[in-house]
């Protein structure tokens, strides 16, 4: 799938998530945990595996962004939690080797087809993430079209645009460009 997300900075989560609610109803309690992974020298991720409230997601991204958000060709399968450490183990045997560490936890929801996260990422504070996923074949239209629906909706709920964020969480929790 094509994934189309913006991610923004958020100064009160509380409030956000007051106004989210006003629109979603009461959101799912969300925890993951994310270990990525790349070849040794390399200085951007190959892929995750998260730990996604107890069920295993492998992800790989081919990551485009603008200045209306991300745009990003996502494959992702799941497996047993049970499997991590196989998972793990086969990886490194490819000659992958663990990069770094992301976590998020707060709250979810879905709107129509937008998926909602309010999260505490690391130590870098909280962000309200939104994603809509489309075909791989589908056009620039349809990215941009999505794009403009996220615009309305961080309005909807009072982040003004200059929060939006274009750096990659990579970048900010391995402080680079710092």
């Amino acid at each position: 799938m094509r994934e189309v997300e913006l991610k923004a900075y958020v100064d009160d989560w509380a409030i956000v998530k007051e106004r989210i609610e006003a629109v979603c109803g009461n959101g799912n309690i969300v925890s993951k945990r994310d270990q990525y992974f790349h070849r040794p020298g390399e200085k951007h991720q190959a892929f995750r595996i998260r730990d996604n409230n107890g069920s295993m997601e492998l992800t790989s991204k081919q990551t485009g962004q603008n200045e209306n958000g991300e745009n990003n060709l996502e494959f992702e399968f799941a497996a047993p939690i049970g499997e991590y450490d196989k998972a793990v183990g086969f990886f490194k045997n490819l000659g992958y080797e663990p990069y770094f560490r992301k976590y998020k936890n707060g709250w979810e929801w879905n709107i129509e087809d937008v998926h909602i996260e309010l999260l505490e990422v690391n130590d870098l504070g909280f962000f309200l993430e939104m994603e809509i996923l489309i075909p791989f074949n589908s056009t620039e239209e349809d990215v941009s079209d999505s794009q403009f629906h996220l615009q309305k909706l961080l309005a909807k709920f009072g982040i003004p645009k200059d929060k939006v964020c274009a750096k990659s969480y990579r970048s900010m929790i391995l402080k680079e460009g710092d």
